[in-house]
């Protein structure tokens, strides 16, 4: 299934799909070595648990976060902190910051053309199922039972596959909100400016809350959107990558 690019679990251009890692670095004498691909598995699957273990870490103990937004403030203050006198900006460019990182490691991690087809796949097979224990066909029943053992194992890497970003993601928007925190808190509390203008109101304390304080609820407006287009735009490549590979236009031609 892992010719269907999409994931870090595709084959690179130009590597055989039949060649495993193994024999890759097989030496002249027959002997095995562990191979790079190996290697790097082991390493990204280590440094997961690593950023996971560090974002718990941090959610538990305050200073520690602090900590993280503190060295993260050597390089958002001078790129998006313009000293406090743009907050609204500052906001949107760190959660544009934020949702395009995240949006790249989910889609490294994401086989978006496995995904669609097992999705395409189940949703045709719960159609199936209904119709048998609708009519009550218990033949029918069992044979789809069997077919399910088909692509479950791909339906459960599909549902996978966002576990596998949430240990980079959890850590990276627990020291950009630790940061923005300090920055509203600290920065726009000593220049006065915790102040702002929204179409719904011409004033707006940032650290007023009713569920969330405005600054994140502001954060959340700006962001979520434009997550959603670049994971689109990403989706795209990957689909046209594909389409590409496969000889298919992308766009249906007419009939000659």
């Amino acid at each position: 299934m892992d010719e269907d690019s999409g994931s870090e679990e595709s084959p690179e251009p130009g590597e055989s799909p039949d060649e495993s890692p193994a024999e890759s670095t097989t030496e002249p004498t027959g002997t095995t070595t562990p191979g790079p691909v190996l290697n790097r598995m082991s390493f990204s699957r280590f440094l997961m648990i690593f950023l996971f273990l560090l974002a718990l870490y941090a959610l538990i103990d305050p200073q520690v976060g602090l900590g993280f937004a503190g060295v993260a403030n050597f390089a958002f203050a001078p790129l998006i902190g313009f000293g406090g006198t743009l907050p609204v900006l500052t906001i949107l460019l760190a959660g544009m910051l934020t949702t395009t990182i995240s949006s790249i490691i989910r889609d490294h991690y994401t086989n978006w053309v496995k995904m669609a087809r097992t999705q395409k796949i189940m949703a045709a097979w719960r159609k199936e199922q209904m119709e048998a224990i609708r009519k009550g066909q218990q033949t029918k029943l069992e044979k789809l039972k069997e077919a399910q053992q088909g692509f479950l194992k791909d339906s459960m890497e599909v549902q996978m596959a966002p576990m596998k970003s949430t240990a980079w993601t959890m850590f990276m928007f627990i020291v950009v909100f630790t940061w923005l925190r300090l920055f509203v808190d600290i920065t726009l509390g000593n220049l006065g400016n915790q102040w702002i203008a929204v179409p719904w109101s011409t004033h707006v304390f940032l650290n007023s809350a009713v569920v969330f304080p405005s600054w994140v609820l502001l954060y959340s407006l700006l962001a979520i959107p434009f997550g959603q287009i670049v994971i689109r735009l990403l989706k795209y490549v990957r689909f046209k990558r594909r389409l590409d590979s496969m000889g298919v236009p992308l766009q249906p031609q007419g009939e000659a």
